[in-house]
């Protein structure tokens, strides 16, 4: 009676260890399969592995202690190196791979990577993609691809100089898919949703400067950077013995930076297109230095509307707000002497429809700061990306200035000493990329001028007492609070940035209101 349930045990023992058996033997045949396939890579490109695991019923692999090389087909340098801890490919779809002839794992994830990478700038990013997507024949559908605690390098090939680095990178795809025979960019490589986290970034931008981030952290839609620096490499001294031609020196820092709503990727056109609904940079501060012994930098210098506009790429940020920032400009004529200083503090700004896809609507930047420590600046300036004749409108009120508070500029650079105070100067500048026009009106008191000798400290009293026989020394001659000076026709030096156009304008309605009859022009 007792036989048949005994033989029952007896034969399903025998299949769990046949099972068993045949589990182990299949586990061994896929692991020599892919021992054999890695073996069997391109010579360019060698993997080693200390550990290889294979769990055909749950579908998960594994491998330990991995080492990953690439060499150049022509030069036999290693372009790659990375150093992984594990690589973990979790439930591997058996269905989709022999009835759909696709590779669909639940997740794939990368641990404690140590990558080594040698750029070659000569090789386009297009000549990349293709030889990755060659790779690749079939479909590969990932639901999550994870690296976790990378440490990576990046070098230039020729120079081996780091171009970038972050000691730490965390990244994570959601719903990777890969199509190699799709017909567009977006098809080929697309995914659902990302994170990438890094922290002590350093990028080498250009030949001058460095690029540093504390801490950056994206997701998808978002990013928040902490403890920004771009920085020249060099002091100012070394800097300006190695430049050929003027090159702004830079010492740019930024507490926080938050960008909201970004979306990016490539369009119908395969144009790299970049879109922000909001920027917010709390407490940037910038020096900017410029060594005017180096010789000039006599390219043509594009207008902020046409370099926009010339951009190989799709910008659309809807709003920049900069919080509680400051800008020092420092422009060094003279060997013997201090370089002179132009400072804004308490610098908030918002600009508006930054980009070359707004159609006819204006950009707009409007600004306001203490400038020289404690005279109020208010600024609205405007202009039409899409308009290619770059017509601009820029207007400035400035409140009280002691005029002495100019002299550590205006007497190194142009060989003057102010007296005086101006108590209140409004003006619009319109312009184009050639010449414009300004109207100002200022008032003032005490305002005298005394013209320096060549050394920058004794006064040429022949001339001052000429130039001050022309200057109104008050605004309120003939009861008169403001008086009004007008230029037209200011040429702009093309070689020189839109501040120095704004300067120029500034400079001619001051000497119009002053010297001139101070009377407002209604035409």
């Amino acid at each position: 009676m007792n036989l048949k349930p005994k033989k029952i045990g007896i034969i399903a023992a025998i299949l769990i260890v046949i099972i068993i058996i045949l589990t182990l033997v299949v586990n061994k045949i896929v692991e020599n399969k892919i021992a054999a396939a890695i073996h069997n890579l391109p010579e360019t490109f060698t993997v080693e592995y200390s550990t290889m695991s294979v769990h055909i019923w749950s579908g998960n692999l594994e491998l330990s202690s991995l080492n990953m090389k690439i060499t150049g087909e022509t030069t036999n340098k290693i372009i790659l190196d990375a150093q992984l801890a594990s690589v973990v490919v979790e439930d591997i779809s058996y269905w989709d791979y022999l009835v759909n002839n696709e590779i669909t794992v639940d997740n794939l994830t990368l641990e404690s990577v140590i990558a080594k990478y040698l750029h070659n700038p000569v090789v386009k990013n297009k000549d990349y993609e293709k030889g990755f997507l060659s790779g690749i024949k079939q479909v590969v559908n990932i639901g999550s691809l994870e690296i976790n605690d990378a440490d990576v390098l990046i070098s230039d090939y020729d120079t081996n100089n780091v171009i970038l680095n972050t000691p730490h990178l965390d990244f994570k795809l959601v719903e990777l898919n890969i199509n190699p025979n799709a017909n567009t960019s977006k098809e080929k490589f697309d995914f659902k949703d990302f994170t990438l986290e890094m922290t002590h970034l350093k990028w080498a931008t250009n030949a001058y400067e460095n690029m540093f981030v504390e801490s950056l952290s994206i997701h998808k839609t978002n990013a928040t950077l902490k403890g920004f620096e771009y920085k020249t490499k060099y002091s100012k001294s070394k800097y300006s013995s190695i430049l050929t031609k003027e090159r702004d020196h830079f010492n740019v820092t930024i507490k926080t930076m938050k960008i909201f709503d970004m979306d990016f990727g490539l369009n119908k056109e395969e144009q790299f297109y970049f879109k922000s609904k909001s920027i917010k940079l709390n407490t940037p501060n910038a020096e900017i230095y410029r060594d005017k012994l180096v010789a000039d930098d006599t390219s043509y210098k594009l207008l902020y509307g046409t370099s926009l506009r010339q951009l190989d790429f799709d910008l659309g940020i809807d709003k920049i707000q900069i919080e509680n920032g400051s800008i020092s400009y420092l422009e060094k004529v003279k060997a013997v002497e201090n370089a002179g200083r132009l400072d804004f503090t308490n610098l908030n700004a918002t600009i508006s429809k930054l980009g070359n896809n707004y159609g006819n609507a204006d950009t707009t930047i409007k600004v306001t700061s203490t400038f020289m420590e404690n005279s109020p600046l208010v600024v609205d300036w405007n202009f039409k990306v899409a308009d290619t004749t770059d017509q601009f409108v820029f207007k400035a009120d400035l409140g009280v200035l002691n005029a002495r508070q100019m002299n550590q500029f205006t007497q190194p650079n142009l060989y003057v000493d102010l007296k005086g105070e101006l108590k209140q100067t409004y003006f619009t500048i319109s312009g184009n990329p050639n010449r414009g026009r300004i109207d100002l009106k200022v008032k003032y008191d005490d305002f005298e001028i005394a013209v320096l000798k060549k050394n920058g400290k004794e006064k040429n009293k022949f001339i001052s007492t000429i130039v001050n026989l022309f200057v109104s020394k008050d605004s309120d001659d003939e009861r008169r609070n403001y008086r009004y000076g007008q230029s037209e026709n200011v040429e702009r030096d093309v070689t020189k940035s839109v501040f120095n156009f704004v300067w120029l304008h500034i400079k001619a309605a001051l000497l119009s209101a002053m010297a001139g009859d101070g009377e407002k022009d209604d035409e």
